[in-house]
């Protein structure tokens, strides 16, 4: 048993002091932060083209909203530009404005108004189409509520209400306020994705660094030996190295664990952390039967298999 724990000893500290442990354990951090990156670059607005056929105020206006988004960058231009642009994946769509758009808005029915070409290399359609939509939605509501107020107070109270409506700044009859509640209904937040990708992805470092560690004591032919001089086996070996990667890989795995606080969903931190660390352990089991293996290609097959 002191062999055992002095095996540990020593694997830890020839990870803390060699170039190998401390570029696998720079490795891992950022293999626990790369699932982060993406919830602190901004997403870059998508491209798309502009044709007005109609070319009146609400016309007009329906543009001023949609180059206030966020998501898109509207590119005003002539058709046959836009069309070019459109073919070599510039742009993501060229919406285009019908005639008669302001008149099908004020009655109600712009179904047939308002078109979008779409690039064969679209790969954000979905979103375009949504937040353009949803503006012509929004100022089919405006004129709406602006009509019914034209009945009650003539075009006074309609251009007041339009304005008011349009600029957002009426008062709303429902307030409607989302609080993250993912603890209570397993609502899965972009921060909680990814304190999940990132704790799946250091388990899989993890299997990687052992099952590679596996290969390369494999290779020395007078190792095994020595281990059986001393009476200790290849398999408590691996187990002993398995409990040792398990504790130098330990302060990464705070990445995705606080993350899980963040989000509201604290009460998994414990059950995680103990499924990881038996999630290596499990590891270093099989690692430590896999050592039986005799044949280096059959070696590589069955670490390719558990790996996979």
């Amino acid at each position: 048993m002191s062999l055992f724990f002095s095996t540990i000893k020593y694997r830890l500290k020839s990870l803390f002091t060699t170039a190998y442990g401390i570029v696998f354990f720079a490795l891992a951090l950022v293999v626990a932060f790369s699932p982060f990156i993406g919830l602190i670059i901004p997403d870059a607005p998508v491209p798309i083209g502009w044709i007005d056929e109609d070319n009146t105020n609400f016309s007009r206006l329906l543009l001023k909203n949609v180059q206030a988004l966020d998501v898109v960058w509207v590119t005003v231009d002539d058709e046959e530009t836009l069309i070019a642009n459109l073919q070599t994946g510039k742009l993501e769509g060229v919406f285009v404005i019908k005639e008669g758009f302001e008149e099908a808005v004020k009655s109600g029915d712009f179904e047939e108004t308002l078109q979008i070409l779409r690039s064969p290399y679209s790969t954000a359609a979905g979103v375009i189409s949504e937040s353009v939509g949803g503006e012509a939605m929004r100022l089919w509501l405006t004129c709406t509520s602006a009509n019914a107020a034209r009945t009650l107070g003539g075009d006074a109270l309609y251009q007041t209400v339009f304005d008011d409506v349009n600029a957002g700044t009426d008062e709303p009859i429902i307030s409607l306020v989302r609080q993250n509640a993912a603890a209570e209904t397993g609502e899965v937040t972009p921060l909680l994705d990814a304190a999940y990708s990132s704790i799946y992805l250091l388990a899989a470092l993890c299997c990687f660094f052992m099952l590679s560690g596996l290969a390369m004591t494999k290779k020395n032919a007078d190792f095994s030996a020595r281990l059986k001089s001393r009476a200790f086996s290849m398999e408590r070996y691996r187990l002993s190295v398995s409990i040792a990667d398990t504790l130098y890989i330990f302060p990464c795995v705070a990445v995705p664990l606080a993350a899980f606080g963040l989000s509201g969903a604290g009460h998994l931190i414990l059950p995680l952390l103990l499924m990881f660390v038996l999630y290596v352990l499990k590891l270093g089991c099989i690692a430590s039967l896999v050592s039986r293996l005799k044949n280096q290609t059959v070696l590589m097959l069955a670490i390719s298999i558990i790996t996979i």
